[in-house]
């Protein structure tokens, strides 16, 4: 009786130790984790744009985004989908005149980690980049020239390094993100155009090729996430944006700080 206890006891512990390690392996190389993130930020915002004004207008930034992260252990991919609408309530250096700064953006990337063991403590990833960002900055002191349109379409590059860790015995990720378009196409027209010259049917010369030399933009994008229960995340962070181009006598400039903060979740599945 007592041998057959034993051996029980020894199937049962077997037993554990080979679903633990089963679990084990579905987690570090079949989870597919889905993080949605809701954010909000607040900041400094500075708009330059030649063709309707010579000088910057600065003022309070604010942007509300949504992002949608899903990586896969297995694989090594990363698959991220981040659409936001930015506002800026910009003021000339004498504070006597006003301008709109009203800009949406959406961006697909899709990067692969190069690290040896991936997802675990600290991960590099690179990978293709697709965005489109267009909106208006409406100047209300112009007589001629009130609107300028922004249109930009680009293809790029996307990398971002993590490091995971503990804080507080809960689980936390340091994030640093960049997006850099290297090709696209953007929308200028010429400098002493006037939209409603566009609108009766002067269509040329308005859809250019953009690379470094005439148009460069960058974010930056430095957070943490930290996981406040079994699956909820709080997102605070940093966003640097810089926009500029140079195209038909017409200089744009445009750079934005901002403190982000966020609440969303992780969904684990197979």
């Amino acid at each position: 009786m007592n041998k057959l206890s034993a051996y029980i006891s020894m199937l049962t512990i077997w037993l554990c130790v080979s679903h633990a390690s089963a679990q084990a392996t579905i987690s570090a190389d079949s989870t597919k984790v889905t993080t949605s993130m809701f954010t909000l930020d607040a900041g400094y915002g500075s708009q330059r744009d030649t063709y309707v004004s010579p000088i910057a207008y600065d003022g309070p930034h604010f942007r509300v985004a949504y992002a949608n992260m899903c990586r896969n252990h297995a694989s090594r991919w990363c698959r991220i989908m981040e659409g936001g609408v930015d506002y800026e309530l910009t003021h000339n250096p004498a504070g006597n005149h006003t301008m709109h700064a009203l800009l949406a953006d959406f961006k697909w990337a899709g990067m692969r980690s190069w690290s040896n063991v991936p997802w675990q403590k600290f991960a590099v990833m690179v990978g293709p980049m697709a965005q489109f960002r267009g909106g208006v900055l409406y100047n209300t002191n112009n007589s001629n020239n009130v609107v300028s349109a922004r249109i930009n379409v680009a293809a790029g590059v996307n990398a971002m390094a993590s490091y995971s860790t503990t804080l507080w015995k809960r689980a936390i990720t340091l994030n640093y993100e960049m997006s850099l378009p290297v090709l696209g196409a953007f929308f200028s027209p010429e400098y002493d155009e006037a939209y409603y010259e566009i609108y009766v049917g002067n269509r040329k010369n308005l859809a250019h090729f953009g690379w470094w030399g005439n148009r460069f933009d960058i974010t930056n994008y430095l957070y943490a996430d930290y996981a406040i229960g079994a699956n909820t995340v709080l997102r605070i962070g940093y966003r640097n944006r810089v926009e500029s181009s140079n195209v038909c006598h017409i200089t744009t400039r445009a750079f934005s700080h901002s403190l982000v903060i966020g609440i969303g979740c992780n969904l684990f599945s197979k």
